[in-house]
């Protein structure tokens, strides 16, 4: 049992205190009476001092909510007559926020986007619940069925995996986790499913004999049917049960806030970004060579190619920053002519972007929504979603020097997207990033575009940076285009 204020961690006090911390926070914004409280503390036979030592702890509760407060935390215990309640937003509890992102899961169609929430919500499990406040028995009462939703995210998360061709990344984890509950049927299937796909026929027919020998000897129960059913299925080969087609890699895990955005079809035939014989000449030096191309709504175009190809050109000029020396350019159907008009319909991420270092990430993008004419309360309402929305919602309160450059790059991104644009433009976004880093923040670009139906264009030095997450690419050399590749359709 833990609480924290952004890197702080709360004294929540001894054992008994930490428990009633608990069972108020299991309860959020509801009242729990003295007595249950009492009862839960001390099942057998409580104290006579026991309602004078609950009003105690709960006092010294309020006192460390207090202590910690930071300006972002709301959360209090309020009395009304003899019972106390946890006034909170339930979602900054981990055991509320993982059913609400469950719940959320459930509700998706597409199987990438319903693992990344899944995983994302078994990431907030750190060990049996309460096991460093009370008994298990007690325990088991009050989170009565948390352990069996657990198990059934899982389940699901893992078959939503196979649905994607993942079966070699989850066949050990499948695995383990038959070892760890060997009478819950549906690992078994997916573990035979997953060896099978893997080449393992042997190995898969095994695990069945396994599994009914040991629901016959401990529970003198058959199979179900869904393990007899794919033991025959294996036996036969059936060609149903051959990994499906995957025409995208999958994406990285990322906060559930990041898929809140309204999803829209990702490549409509709707053009949002023209270029027409696009040329920009310095001197006697053409940086950018009468290029043309176009994008649509929904999809990610990468410009590809090293220093001094005109990458960033044709972005400053797509920002219109930089006046074309010929050529058009149409941003949803304005003309590049028309800067004031077409500014408001694009979001900028320089590869140099400067960012306060006094500033907190709420206030910097609060800060850049009352530019773009929102009032007070619309700009940070905004500033507190984007920042969700990019995975930065833990962080929003800390001041921006205490960013790395990736969260430094997320909060960029969320600066890019304060006026709702319709395009994004973002000059090598992943620079100077490690590869993982790299990956997430790619990821994170992908998911823009798709979930929020806008058009991206991003500049890169190498193919394997953008190829998981464009669907096509632009190599320049020279102020040329030299090669154009559509990556998906």
């Amino acid at each position: 049992m833990e609480a924290w204020e952004q890197k702080l961690q709360l004294d929540l006090g001894p054992r008994k205190q930490r428990l009633a911390f608990a069972i108020l926070a299991l309860h959020a914004n509801q009242l729990v009476p003295v007595e249950r409280l009492v009862d839960l503390t001390w099942p057998s036979q409580p104290p006579r001092t026991a309602q004078h030592a609950i009003h105690v702890r709960v006092s010294r509760l309020r006192r460390a909510i207090a202590d910690g407060r930071s300006g972002q935390n709301d959360a209090n215990i309020i009395t009304r007559g003899s019972a106390y309640m946890l006034k909170v937003n339930p979602l900054s509890v981990d055991v509320h926020r993982f059913r609400a992102v469950v719940t959320g899961a459930r509700q998706e169609i597409d199987d990438s986007v319903k693992v990344s929430l899944l995983r994302h919500a078994l990431s907030m499990w750190h060990g049996p619940p309460l096991a460093d406040v009370t008994t298990p028995d007690a325990a088991a009462v009050l989170c009565h069925g948390l352990e069996e939703a657990r198990l059934a995210a899982l389940e699901e998360c893992l078959d939503a995996e196979l649905r994607l061709g993942r079966h070699a990344a989850v066949v050990d984890e499948l695995t383990d986790l038959v070892a760890q509950h060997p009478h819950r049927q549906r690992f078994q299937a997916l573990l035979m499913l997953a060896l099978y796909r893997c080449g393992r026929v042997t190995d898969a027919l095994d695990a069945y004999r396994a599994a009914r020998v040991r629901l016959a000897d401990e529970q003198a129960l058959e199979p179900e049917s869904r393990l007899s059913d794919l033991q025959r299925a294996i036996l036969c080969a059936d060609p149903a049960l051959d990994a499906p087609f995957v025409r995208f890699p999958a994406r990285t895990q990322l906060p559930h806030e990041i898929w809140s955005f309204a999803r829209t079809d990702p490549l409509s035939d709707e053009v949002t970004v023209e270029v027409r014989d696009l040329s920009k000449r310095y001197g006697t030096s053409w940086a950018v060579d009468g290029i043309s191309f176009t994008a649509r709504k929904g999809e990610v175009l990468g410009l590809l190619g090293p220093n001094g190809a005109g990458k960033t050109t044709t972005l400053r000029i797509l920002s219109t920053v930089v006046t074309p020396t010929r050529g058009q350019i149409y941003v949803g159907g304005v003309p590049g002519t028309r800067h004031t008009e077409l500014r408001k319909l694009i979001g900028v991420l320089p590869e140099s972007a400067g960012y306060p270092g006094h500033q907190t990430g709420l206030e910097f993008l609060a800060y850049h929504g009352r530019l773009f004419g929102l009032s007070r309360a619309e700009a940070r309402e905004r500033a507190a979603r984007l920042l969700g929305q990019v995975g930065l919602s833990n962080r929003g309160g800390a001041r921006i020097g205490t960013y790395s450059r990736g969260m430094r790059q997320r909060l960029g991104i969320a600066r890019a997207l304060v006026n709702n644009p319709s395009v994004v433009l973002l000059d090598e976004p992943a620079a100077g990033l490690d590869p993982p880093g790299q990956r997430d923040l790619l990821t994170l670009v992908r998911t823009v575009a798709e979930a929020r139906g806008i058009t991206v264009v991003l500049s890169a030095h190498a193919l394997p940076e953008v190829e998981r997450i464009c669907t096509g690419v632009l190599i320049l050399e020279r102020g040329k285009l030299v090669s154009g590749q559509v990556m998906t359709t």
